[in-house]
């Protein structure tokens, strides 16, 4: 029967595997997205894949202070995502603006 420890080193080894693949596919998407929320969504999601991937390095190599790197990274991909959203917005409002005419400026 095989030790718990070496079992729980391969399920970890395993899952780190698998989020730098699905990290890679998100990375795809982030540069071939056909529209822009696409890019925004993978860009959040690789965050979020990262977070998770620092949190499985914690658990193998035991540190915990990976842990308080987690959460700023957290705060900072959140923060980085918003900032980004809200830039595209305001961008699109002022071309739409723009296409409208003067927005209902009058000369007098």
């Amino acid at each position: 029967m095989p030790d718990f420890e070496q079992v729980k080193y391969y399920l970890l080894m395993g899952s780190v595997i698998f989020l730098s693949i699905t990290i890679f596919f998100c990375l795809m998407r982030a540069a071939l997205g056909p529209r822009f929320s696409d890019r925004i969504i993978a860009a959040n999601i690789i965050g979020t894949k990262i977070i998770l991937l620092i949190a499985v390095l914690s658990l193998i190599i035991g540190q915990s202070y990976l842990v308080d790197i987690c959460l700023i990274y957290a705060v900072i991909s959140f923060l980085s995502v918003v900032v980004l959203a809200r830039s595209v917005l305001e961008k699109k409002e002022l071309d739409s603006e723009s296409e409208s005419g003067a927005g209902g400026v009058q000369n007098s």
